[in-house]
């Protein structure tokens, strides 16, 4: 086989050849976000480790039992919890990727609503809590890269931010005996990555679909407003982006699982073949440990 690509079946149980996108082989790679569909923004990445011969882990810390229901045919607010669990693993399906684990705790829904205020929910967890639910996986796993979402969360959701703090809590601690010593066996991961330049490019998409009319209905106030702060934040650096050009009909198949949250209305649903490309094509990490420099231009890849 040439140098840098790397085999697997397709759908067919035909053999296939690709490029090796992400550069390495032999690793593993955990993943932790909040909620089924957050891993969109890491779904073309997860998918070219696996092909490359890497094992991948992807961690979601509640089911989304709060997330909105695009047809109530599809679930009811009862069991939206477990529906968007089946949808999550129908997702990574599409990838190949089966390693899908759940914490036990509750979505938050998002900043400002009364759910934030639920004891079980994710955000409300303390440290020490929390951070040794995802640190008995680390360790367990034993990832050498690890991606999660960025400070902020993206646009401010509770869980997201908690997905943030808890991961880099876990990530610090994974290889420290002394930390949690019941959650296993001490582990040292090489890299901690989140999302860069995620919720600008999203931003600017829904704006230039809005512009064409392609979405089913104009923004309101309170979407305008998350848009404008989306865009007036500084944007981190890049470290690593990721070629998954060849990856746009799979990311949207997996994408598609998700039909309780994106139904035929959504704006996933909608975006347009001449911006499919710009919004599904590269994926686009900020290396948080150890630290790169800024001024370092970014990788096409985690060698």
């Amino acid at each position: 086989m040439p140098s840098g690509t790397t085999s697997r079946l397709d759908p067919g149980g035909r053999m296939t050849q690709s490029k090796n996108v992400v550069g390495v082989t032999g690793k593993r790679v955990l993943a932790i976000y909040a909620h089924p569909d957050d891993e969109g923004q890491v779904t073309g990445t997860l998918a070219a480790f696996l092909a490359a011969g890497n094992a991948v882990t992807l961690i979601c810390t509640t089911r989304g039992e709060v997330g909105e229901i695009s047809d109530a045919a599809l679930a009811t607010p009862e069991t939206l919890g477990y529906t968007r669990e089946l949808e999550l693993r129908a997702a990574m399906a599409q990838i190949g990727l089966a390693d899908v684990r759940f914490l036990p705790f509750w979505d938050s829904g998002m900043d400002g609503t009364p759910e934030n205020a639920d004891p079980r929910c994710f955000h409300q967890q303390p440290a020490d809590v929390a951070v040794p639910a995802i640190l008995s996986i680390m360790r367990e796993v034993r990832p050498h890269f690890v991606f999660t979402w960025q400070a902020d969360g993206g646009y401010g959701h509770p869980d997201h931010i908690a997905a943030h703090r808890h991961t880099v809590a876990a990530f610090e601690a994974c290889g420290d005996a002394t930390a949690y010593p019941e959650a296993g066996e001490p582990w040292a991961p090489e890299r901690l990555y989140w999302g860069a330049r995620l919720m600008g490019q999203f931003a600017t998409i829904r704006l230039e679909m809005e512009r064409r009319g392609l979405l089913p209905e104009p923004l309101d106030d309170a979407a305008r407003t998350r848009i404008a702060d989306m865009l007036a934040k500084p944007e981190l650096p890049v470290s690593v982006i990721v070629d998954c050009a060849h990856l746009v009909e799979t990311k949207r198949r997996a994408s598609s699982m998700h039909r309780s949250q994106f139904g035929e209305s959504s704006m996933f649903a909608r975006i347009p073949e001449d911006l499919r490309l710009q919004f599904f094509g590269q994926e686009r990490f900020y290396q948080a440990r150890p630290e790169t420099s800024d001024s370092e231009p970014p990788r096409t890849d985690f060698s």
